[in-house]
């Protein structure tokens, strides 16, 4: 004979971990809401435009949400664009990738294409789609970049946390 279940189940201190949902920064302005939780949650790809203090203060706040390991580059001529297999790529000053550079980044999104749990987040000071407009960066790679687009506003007098 087996022993009579209770019902409801009784829970016990510590028996149910609840789930845990990333925080959003306390000084992250409410416009910038709805593109945290997308870039946070979903993963997606994250372009950050802005200042670069305004840039640094968000990718301090970022970096506790985004996947391990983490790799970050910044452009330089002849230096290849690292290519990760999983963790989040960090990608400063993404306006000075050099024609060579945003090739190698784009066939490496395009083989890859959402099969590999990678988050690229690029942060720049130069809105890129200017650059796409007078064909210094490639139409193919900005959309790949840019699915989640956050414009920081200057942050004089306060910080991200």
């Amino acid at each position: 004979m087996e022993p009579a279940t209770r019902w409801p189940p009784q829970l016990t201190m510590g028996s149910v971990k609840a789930p845990t949902v990333p925080q959003r920064p306390i000084l992250l302005p409410v416009d910038l809401h709805p593109e945290w939780d997308v870039a946070i949650r979903a993963r997606a790809n994250v372009l950050l435009v802005g200042s670069a203090s305004a840039t640094e203060a968000m990718l301090v706040a970022m970096k506790p949400h985004l996947d391990e390991p983490l790799r970050e580059y910044r452009p330089d001529a002849g230096v290849p664009v690292p290519q990760p297999h999983e963790g989040t790529l960090i990608l400063r000053g993404v306006e000075r990738l050099d024609r060579e550079q945003q090739a190698q980044l784009d066939s490496w999104l395009e083989r890859f294409d959402g099969r590999t749990r990678v988050q690229v987040v690029s942060a720049g000071a130069e809105p890129l789609f200017s650059l796409v407009e007078t064909g210094d960066f490639r139409a193919d790679l900005y959309y790949r970049l840019n699915v989640v687009r956050m414009d920081l506003p200057p942050s004089e007098g306060r910080s991200i946390p």
